[in-house]
């Protein structure tokens, strides 16, 4: 599948007087199978607006998104939330769910209106929660789990549809660093043994480092740029778009690559000893 967006833009209607584009230059990209993206960029941003216009749930003011070359807007709703999974940010349930019933709501497209979810839709819940890790999970209250274990769900409610693009909203935000980590590797092992393409809104530099094919940058009053990881995620450039000096690490051991950044201003002078 192949998802692209063409001249992409926003603005927010306010007493019905057209306000400027939310962002200084059109947003364009194309995202083929198994590819990830990541969208880079400081809070107020647009990060989560661009998620949502490019999956149709905002529509955009100017140009629009494509999937396999046909316009979103011609597929109907149950088409598109069958071949895309939308992982919002993760905040406790207000209602006692289990996570297998929340899992089984990804079912949604595949069940009738007046219909009760089937066995195959548990069973496919039961298989996305294995290809997430938290199968033991499955009879537990949402509202019982901790912050990355509700996260793991969100992303396995969205498998259970077979969808062909994960699009996350900061899928790793308030949770620790060990939560973290499981949830990209989750990621990345669906992008590489499922052949899911995902594009994933982020604010942490080292997490496209690890996770990205591209990376789509933005920021207030800074034109959008998209590109290779190494190409966008210059030094010079985080510096522009982030207002820090961030400095490239780049650590080899055998057949291990780590890339990471780190901001100039967290060092301290070698003479200082605490």
């Amino acid at each position: 599948m192949k998802i692209e967006v063409q001249d992409g833009n926003y603005y927010y209607d306010h007493k019905k007087e057209q306000r400027p584009n939310l962002y200084e230059t059109d947003i364009n990209f194309t995202l083929n199978n198994g590819e990830i993206m990541a969208i880079l960029g400081p809070n107020g941003a647009g990060k989560t607006t661009m998620l949502k216009c490019i999956t149709g749930l905002l529509e955009w003011k100017k140009g629009q998104t494509f999937i396999d070359d046909k316009p979103l807007k011609s597929y109907s709703r149950k088409e598109i939330w069958k071949r895309i999974g939308y992982v919002p940010q993760a905040h406790k349930m207000i209602f006692g769910f289990t996570i297998e019933d929340l899992v089984v709501m990804g079912r949604a497209p595949y069940i009738s209106m007046l219909a009760k979810p089937s066995k195959k839709d548990y069973e496919a819940a039961y298989k996305s929660l294995e290809a997430v890790g938290i199968l033991h999970l499955a009879k537990k209250s949402c509202n019982e789990v901790s912050g990355g274990e509700l996260q793991l769900a969100l992303i396995a409610r969205t498998l259970v549809s077979d969808p062909e693009v994960l699009i996350l909203d900061e899928p790793e935000s308030h949770l620790d660093i060990q939560k973290q980590i499981i949830i990209l590797q989750t990621i990345k092992k669906l992008s590489i043994e499922h052949g899911i393409s995902c594009i994933i809104n982020t604010h942490y530099p080292n997490h496209a480092f690890y996770l990205a094919n591209h990376v789509l940058m933005t920021a207030k009053k800074k034109k959008v740029i998209h590109g290779k990881v190494r190409e966008v995620m210059t030094e010079p450039q985080m510096k522009e778009y982030f207002g820090i000096e961030l400095k490239k690490i780049i650590y080899e051991e055998d057949n291990y690559l780590l890339e990471t950044m780190v901001p100039k201003e967290l060092g301290q002078e070698k003479n200082i000893i605490f």
